[in-house]
């Protein structure tokens, strides 16, 4: 729905209910009786249409602003050739949301979500020093060695918790579909 579509919704509400009040404030000043109820009648069919329009300007809002998204499983952060930074959610009706950062932007928010996510691992009693990998290699005993990681200990070879999300580091890069670009054809 575009944004002049829920526009006519709500001047459509808006509508009928002033329709609904004319016919109510006509009614009050109204001397005979009998034209009384007819005004009357006419205000309680334009809340009637009131009441329905509301309702489509509701649901027009509820499929307009999604209650909650869950990250993409494929690929849910990419680097854009402009310097930002996309993150790409699906939202509970299954339509894809893309939030933009800035390189500063996307910078503070992983150091922060890193953080939050080591808080929320400890409050259930979960360590994730435990569970950390080196990022290249396997742990050397000896110290720092070109650029191989110091492991405190031995690296086990499952998770010890399987939580919601799931993060990876892909060997390869992914293959992503789509026609190929000049480098490819060299």
């Amino acid at each position: 729905m575009t944004s002049d579509e829920l526009m006519n919704l709500i001047g459509h509400l808006v509508e009928a209910y002033q329709n609904s009040t004319a016919h109510r404030v006509i009614a009050s000043y109204e001397t005979d009786y009998d034209e009384q109820g007819v005004q009357l009648a006419h205000q309680q069919q334009w809340d009637e249409i009131a009441a329905h329009r509301l309702r489509e300007v509701e649901r027009a809002v509820r499929a307009a602003f999604p209650l909650q998204a869950t990250v993409e499983g494929f690929m849910p952060v990419r680097a854009l050739p402009d310097g930002k930074v996309e993150l790409r959610a699906i939202d509970t009706a299954s339509r894809p949301i893309a939030v933009h950062f800035t390189g500063t932007e996307a910078l503070n928010l992983g150091g922060r979500l890193t953080a939050c996510g080591a808080v929320a691992l400890d409050r259930i009693g979960f360590k994730p020093d435990n569970e950390l990998r080196p990022v290249s290699g396997s742990p050397v005993s000896g110290g720092p060695v070109s650029g191989m990681p110091v492991s405190d200990g031995p690296v086990s070879d499952g998770p010890a918790f399987t939580g919601p999300a799931i993060g990876t580091a892909p060997v390869r890069p992914p293959v992503v579909p789509g026609p190929a670009t000049p480098a490819h054809r060299r």
